[in-house]
């Protein structure tokens, strides 16, 4: 790891080398504070990543990365998708359940949305 890059430029270095192996080109690549998500691939070619992503171990990296740009090519989860993610990131599954035990994104405290509701009589 570079320690004189920033995580944007480190976790968009990281994409740049996935661009190339995938062969897929995004029309922009942010890296901006994601509280929800690890990253989002829009319809016309946005891939935003989290910036606290560059936190997490390369393995974990590798698979939202190419997850993301991998919906330039197919848009939803179905078999090709599932495919071309063996193809890529072989043990994805792992990282996967890693996504969503133990790298939860979870909201602040003082978040709107994650105070209860107050009912209505």
């Amino acid at each position: 790891m570079d320690a004189s890059l920033t995580p944007t430029a480190r976790l968009k270095r990281r994409v740049d080398a996935w661009v190339v192996k995938l062969r897929v080109m995004p029309r922009v690549v942010r890296v901006q504070r994601l509280t929800r998500k690890w990253g989002s691939c829009s319809t016309a070619g946005t891939v935003t990543l989290a910036i606290d992503l560059d936190e997490e171990r390369k393995a974990f990296q590798d698979f939202v990365i190419v997850h993301e740009l991998l919906h330039l090519k197919v848009p939803n989860h179905g078999k090709l998708f599932k495919a071309l993610m063996a193809a890529h990131i072989p043990r994805w599954r792992e990282q996967d359940i890693y996504r969503r035990t133990g790298a939860k994104r979870t909201l602040p405290r003082d978040c709107p949305a994650t105070q209860p509701r107050s009912r209505s009589s």
